[in-house]
């Protein structure tokens, strides 16, 4: 994935290296990654929208509006698009819950049918959902990090106008995000093709 190069840089190097000199990482503090080249960065993990619940003119209208907010940035980013299987546990805890509560063995025997169902759907399926994150990069320098501070802040606001919730990474966060490359229960199955997960949006007669 060619969006997080500032990442996971590979040194050309025929001595043993560390993970951290594998991965380009200095250190991982607060809401920043420090890289061993001199850059900072700050990470905005933005909430995705179902487009299904959209109109053609509702979707035209959010289109045009995202494209006014971005062009307006005159500062580097870049943005990540991380296909995960679906994870269940939530749901699945919630059913149990329910049955738990109930008596009726009728309704036990539904929602132990709901729970065995909904896991082989998942699991025959390999059902993705994305994650979407923004990058945004610099320097390390005088101040940085308030500056960095202010631009995430600055396209907080940019989402919020496209009614796009988001927020800034903290460093248990960030840490998630670096192991979802590095360990293989993060990573990609392996023959996986994810591409037909990945919504590409045209406008119409384009």
């Amino acid at each position: 994935m060619k969006e997080v190069i500032l990442i996971l840089k590979l040194f050309q190097k025929e001595k043993t290296q560390s993970l951290n000199e594998f991965l380009n990482i200095k250190n991982i503090k607060g809401n920043f990654l420090y890289t061993l080249d001199e850059q900072v960065i700050l990470f905005i993990k933005v909430n995705p929208i179902n487009i299904e619940l959209l109109t053609d003119k509702e979707l035209e209208s959010k289109m045009d509006l995202e494209a006014i907010e971005f062009s307006t940035e005159q500062f580097p980013y870049k943005i990540m698009v991380i296909p995960r299987a679906v994870d269940i546990s939530d749901y699945i805890k919630e059913q149990e819950e329910l049955r738990d509560r109930l008596s009726d063995e009728t309704c036990i025997k539904i929602i132990n049918n709901r729970i065995i169902s909904t896991t082989e759907m998942v699991e025959n399926k390999n059902i993705i959902e994305n994650e979407f994150y923004m990058m945004i990069y610099d320097s390390n320098k005088e101040n940085i990090e308030k500056e960095l501070k202010k631009r995430a802040n600055t396209w907080i606001n940019r989402l919020k106008n496209c009614e796009l919730k988001s927020e800034i990474l903290e460093e248990t966060d960030i840490i998630l995000l670096v192991k979802s490359f590095t360990i293989p229960e993060f990573a990609r199955t392996e023959g996986t093709d994810y591409g037909d997960n990945i919504v590409q949006i045209k406008r119409k007669g384009v």
